[in-house]
């Protein structure tokens, strides 16, 4: 069961950091590089309901949890799709 982003703790999203690091900093050729960095955007949208759709419920959710969507963002500009 999915929780909310008020229950995550500082080591979700240090885990969350952590495993992104350790994507970006491997030697591992692009292709897979951005398959797991789309498996790491998949586990944070279902872990903490972020909604995919643009528009008010998007922004709101944007503005209320900073931290976690800049993750996300991160995440997201480094794939080369």
């Amino acid at each position: 069961m999915p929780v909310t982003v008020e229950q995550m703790t500082f080591g979700e999203m240090q885990g969350y950091t952590k495993r992104f690091n350790e994507i970006m900093e491997s030697n591992a050729k692009q292709e897979i590089k951005d398959s797991r960095l789309a498996s790491l955007m998949s586990d944070l949208e279902s872990a903490y309901q972020i909604p995919l759709a643009w528009g008010k419920r998007r922004a709101d959710f944007e503005a209320n949890h900073p931290e976690l969507m800049q993750l996300y963002r991160s995440v997201s500009r480094e794939r080369v799709l």
